[in-house]
């Protein structure tokens, strides 16, 4: 009998020990001048299973290296003889030369011969089919009970629960090396197809990818809807990439959440911030009327850079979350709970948190609040006959305030001389 490939009377082979009740295993082989000369296959029982020599007095073996305790695993080898032997004279066809059919043990029965190992092996579908279940967040486990539904049982899919892990491993063993190289090709292949998604990318020095930035039709019509205030934050660190994550979002008017882009950055400072918001401007060509982040000082000057015209608003959520954090630990004794805190100035926002905050939290939260103001910031303004007068505050942590004086005309506008006085 003769075979157009080693393949080919291996699949045959395998076939006969699946109807017979046996495993096969591939054997040796024999090359002359870069030609297969021979080829045989065994039973998976064939030969025994060499000891493992373990001295506990000695630490190292003959090549210096360290020994290392195995675990004593049953073995299934019996000395079964039984083979299939194949030569060629010119490296191309192949044909029988040995055949032995006699096992020296008993066979598997026909109800679990799926649980063999050679005959357990995942088609191109079903390996397509992992794949595509765990784009959609559905584990390996679920994958193959779907596919056992739908061949109609275990022993019709042709391959295990582990088989699938095993394949799920190797794939994500091979995607761990071009995972970036696939994202930027797969955001190139749809911009191909729909021209309104935007992204921008870059790569360091190393050629890893080192920002990256999308949003898609979807994420540009919500912006144009809903874009007048939006709100982003930076993740920490905490995935495999030792990136930060970065997701813009607005509210619709269910006060429901929308994202109207993502991106992915490589560290937390003023350059990146700075990339990631002029991209955002060029996507989506109007600067948003008010940016609400967190109690970051390198955003803030991210903003003021790029988004010039656009409010910068703190997030009253993080400012509540960091008040457990000042509180623990603080001494409430009677310095502190029975004292009324101080404020410096008539501003609402510090009203409010008088009623809130001890005295010792209060004097945190004050310092903390007027560190990070921009600008100088107007406390007040009275009327007084022909002047408006208005206070200042430059600095928290001494009452030091700059009185301006304006001089009220006509409708038509405000006379150009000023007269300041400071104290």
């Amino acid at each position: 009998m003769v075979f157009e490939s080693v393949d080919h009377a291996y699949d045959f082979y395998c076939e006969y020990a699946k109807k017979a009740g046996f495993c096969v295993r591939k054997g040796g082989s024999y090359m002359n001048n870069g030609l297969l000369k021979s080829k045989y296959s065994t039973c998976s029982k064939e030969g025994h299973k060499p000891a493992n020599s373990y001295d506990s007095m000695v630490e190292k073996d003959s090549s210096n290296r360290p020994y290392y305790k195995r675990r004593k695993r049953p073995t299934i080898r019996c000395g079964c003889r039984a083979h299939f032997f194949l030569k060629s004279d010119d490296g191309l066809r192949f044909e029988i030369y040995d055949f032995i059919e006699v096992h020296n043990h008993e066979m598997v029965d026909a109800n679990d011969m799926h649980f063999v190992r050679s005959n357990r092996k995942l088609t191109h579908v079903q390996q397509d089919i992992i794949y595509e279940m765990s784009t959609l967040n559905l584990g390996v486990v679920k994958a193959f009970n779907i596919m056992r539904t739908k061949y109609g049982g275990f022993e019709e899919v042709g391959a295990t629960k582990d088989d699938c892990k095993n394949f799920k491993q190797s794939l994500t063993c091979y995607i761990v090396e071009y995972d970036a190289e696939m994202v930027v090709q797969r955001l190139s292949g749809k911009k191909t197809v729909v021209m309104v998604i935007r992204f921008e990318y870059t790569i360091n020095t190393k050629g890893d990818l080192d920002r990256l930035f999308w949003a898609d039709e979807i994420s540009k019509k919500n912006y144009l809807v809903f874009g007048d205030i939006i709100s982003f934050d930076a993740t920490f660190k905490t995935n495999k990439y030792n990136m930060v994550f970065v997701p813009f979002t607005t509210t619709d008017n269910h006060c429901r959440n929308v994202t109207v882009g993502a991106a992915l950055l490589s560290s937390e400072s003023i350059e990146p911030y700075s990339w990631l918001l002029k991209v955002f401007l060029d996507s989506f060509g109007i600067a948003p009327k008010v940016v609400v982040t967190d109690q970051d000082l390198v955003m803030k000057r991210a903003i003021s850079l790029v988004l010039p015209n656009s409010r910068h608003r703190l997030c009253m959520w993080h400012i509540m979350k960091k008040l457990a954090h000042k509180a623990h630990g603080m001494n409430n004794d009677h310095d502190t709970r029975y004292t009324h805190p101080d404020p410096v100035s008539e501003n609402p926002f510090e009203k409010e948190a008088k009623l809130m905050y001890t005295k010792a939290v209060f004097n945190d939260f004050q310092d903390e609040m007027y560190h990070i103001r921009s600008g100088v910031a107007c406390l007040k303004s009275t009327e007084e006959e022909d002047f408006v007068r208005f206070s200042f505050d430059f600095n928290a942590s001494v009452p030091n305030y700059l009185e301006v004086l304006f001089k009220k005309e006509g409708e038509e506008g405000i006379d150009s001389t000023i007269s300041c006085g400071s104290k």
